[in-house]
């Protein structure tokens, strides 16, 4: 799995130059900021995914088999209504807000609002598409989300070559006409899957009004939190756009591909993790519940800290041999949005406890609260005064902290969670281990001239110092074993 993984990302970067390539930074940054007008649309979608797994996995672990059918089934039906509703919108609004206050080159009116058209009916395939994954995760059916990983990096690199090499008047259209055509497909897929494998996968028209209404309102506390991830992402992306164009805009779309390919380890890992969360707190292992939050968090951060460190050291010589021209700022992003994704990684599996247990209003309240009122008006206001680009991932950094602290909160008033013991065992002693075992990285570099040999040398000796501090000090002996297994096995395949 960890191949297909690395696999995918090597690839998933290699696109990201072959596109900026055959789009140029103008029109790469222009593709990014018209997706961005339907993201914010979807917050309401975001909000009752979140719903969705919890309950579909709660029914799962309790094994009720007629209460899973019922939960796909009412929430097909809430997702196909909030498609409809993002359509009105998007087709109303949206349309408004990309024609009249979006920051677009004066010749590209008329690609913008194609791209938005793709980008529409995308969102919208999407957004129905969000009880079969979740029925799938719930049942643990990582590998199929790994291989279809895979075909998607090597379809994205088939067609920015289309790009290159074929002669056409609009390569931009093109691109986002394919890129709709395949999550078309890969929507498709996913139904035929979970048709195929899970029994409760099936439409049915379901009548039990108290079933949406639990829905709901665990869903509803949900919308703070989604507006605060897409705030931070996407309303971000319009505020960079509105301030500084589309060639900032691409600058901030090639780190975010760079962070989304880097994190692949580390999410999939906790997508794996968190059906396991509801699971043990539904049936009431609490124990097993505290320790798999505990160890999950120590293990997300250093899947994800053994890959940035490097990438950290090195991103300025990897931008001049990845891509044939690099947007100003695109280090300096990329720098910012490690350092935030860290924090995040400590408290993934705190926030899926949290909504494993049901009870997500304070939450939402005080983690994403914080996160609204300081993102967009904040980021706004820096800009209005003058600041540089990079002010929006100050502003983030600091709500990513805030977060961690009030999710922390939140578990121990929900179950009784040791803030302490998880600061001691998990904050403290990672943070530790990560500043010891930079150090022989941090030394390459300052020894070292900028060459690819130093960047070898670093990655190497990175993934060395690190592994070997996590090996002896962060994993458990019983996880050393299964390791070593592991180990074995793939040698042996």
């Amino acid at each position: 799995m960890y191949v297909r993984m690395i696999l995918t990302m090597g690839i998933s970067l290699f696109t990201s130059r072959i596109v900026l390539q055959a789009l140029g930074i103008s029109d790469y940054g222009l593709y990014n900021a018209v997706g961005s007008i339907v993201v914010m649309f979807s917050i309401v979608n975001n909000m009752l995914a979140s719903g969705t797994s919890r309950f579909i996995t709660f029914e799962l672990g309790k094994k009720d088999f007629e209460g899973l059918k019922k939960t796909f089934g009412a929430s097909f039906i809430m997702h196909a209504s909030i498609a409809i509703v993002v359509f009105i919108l998007a087709e109303t609004l949206g349309l408004w807000f990309l024609n009249e206050k979006m920051m677009i080159p004066e010749n590209r009116y008329g690609t913008a609002n194609w791209l938005f058209q793709f980008s529409v009916i995308t969102c919208m395939l999407s957004l129905t598409q969000v009880p079969y994954s979740a029925t799938i995760i719930a049942h643990e059916r990582m590998g199929v989300y790994a291989w279809v990983g895979v075909c998607e990096a090597v379809f994205r690199l088939t067609i920015v070559y289309v790009l290159l090499y074929v002669p056409m008047s609009n390569k931009l259209i093109v691109y986002g006409a394919l890129l709709m055509g395949w999550n078309a497909m890969l929507q498709l897929f996913y139904r035929w899957y979970c048709h195929k494998h899970f029994e409760e996968a099936r439409i049915t028209i379901v009548k039990d009004k108290s079933l949406y209404k639990r829905i709901l309102s665990f869903s509803l506390w949900d919308t703070i939190g989604a507006f605060c991830a897409t705030g931070n992402s996407q309303g971000a992306n319009i505020l960079i756009n509105l301030f500084f164009g589309v060639t900032v805009n691409a600058a901030r779309g090639i780190a975010y591909q760079v962070e989304n390919a880097v994190t692949q380890f580390s999410n999939n890992f906790m997508t794996a993790v968190k059906p396991q969360i509801t699971k043990l707190y539904a049936q009431g292992k609490y124990d097993d519940f505290f320790n798999l939050i505990f160890e999950s968090a120590k293990y997300s951060y250093f899947l994800l800290f053994i890959i940035t460190l490097p990438l950290f050291l090195e991103i300025d010589y990897i931008l001049s041999i990845w891509l044939v021209d690099v947007p100003v700022y695109t280090s300096m992003f990329i720098r910012y949005i490690a350092i935030s994704r860290l924090i995040r990684a400590f408290n993934t599996p705190v926030m899926y406890g949290v909504h494993a247990t049901g009870n997500i209003k304070w939450m939402n309240i005080l983690s994403g609260g914080q996160s609204v009122i300081l993102t967009l008006p904040v980021t706004y206001a820096l800009y209005k005064l003058g600041f540089p680009p990079q002010a929006v991932f100050w502003v983030i950094i600091l709500t990513c902290l805030l977060g961690n602290m009030f999710e922390d909160i939140c578990l121990k008033k929900n179950i009784d969670f040791s803030i302490i013991a998880f600061a001691k065992t998990v904050y403290f002693k990672s943070i530790i281990i990560s500043l010891v075992a930079s150090i022989p990285a941090v030394c390459v570099v300052l020894f070292m001239d900028s060459s690819f040999w130093r960047l070898m040398t670093t990655i190497i000796v990175s993934v060395m110092s690190v592994g070997i501090f996590v090996y002896y000090l962060v994993l458990t002996s019983d996880m050393r074993r299964k390791l070593i297994n592991q180990i074995k096995k793939g040698i042996r395949k």
